[in-house]
């Protein structure tokens, strides 16, 4: 059967398109959990999910032989992420010992996330505390790192003694 829509043209059939319902807070950050470890894996690093109630991170990574700790906070938006995220909430009295931060803006037409990742120092210039938590500002996080661009988990090197250091996140 056709429907009333198909016979009124496209204008109709846009109008009549249900309002993209927002997902709720655990599914959303469930769902950047997973795309994270996806986009990680797919890069060819070894990365899983922390088991639930993991204290201070959500992802765990392997770079250079060693794991690494990842925090993600997921924002979602229906039409603009400049207008629809304002804010991406971090508590970092738990979560600011995490190696890293990655930041996603989901975009709920088509689910396609866009990554940004963060060191820990980078992340805490970003964040702006408030008693009970905090805010990283995506204006911020816009300016500082470039969307999709994974290059500081790169950022990886050994010290004379053959530790790994990460020289952001150590201020270097």
């Amino acid at each position: 059967m056709i429907s009333q829509a198909h016979h009124q043209g496209p204008a109709l059939q846009k109008a009549a398109s249900p309002m993209l319902t927002l997902l709720s807070r655990l599914q959303a950050g469930t769902l950047g959990e997973l795309l994270t470890v996806a986009k990680l894996n797919s890069l060819g690093h070894a990365a899983y999910i922390s088991p639930e109630g993991a204290p201070g991170h959500d992802v765990m990574v392997v770079i250079a032989g060693h794991a690494r700790s990842i925090e993600v906070k997921t924002r979602q938006f229906r039409t603009s992420p400049a207008q629809e995220i304002t804010r991406w909430p971090v508590n970092m009295v738990t979560k600011g010992d995490a190696d890293f931060f990655i930041f996603i803006e989901l975009d709920l037409k088509n689910l396609t996330p866009t990554f940004y990742v963060l060191t820990n120092n980078q992340a805490r210039s970003t964040f702006r505390d408030y008693t009970g938590g905090g805010n990283c500002y995506p204006p911020e996080v816009r300016r500082i790192i470039k969307p999709n661009d994974f290059s500081a988990l790169a950022t990886c090197t050994v010290d004379a003694a053959g530790l790994p250091t990460l020289p952001e996140l150590l201020g270097c």
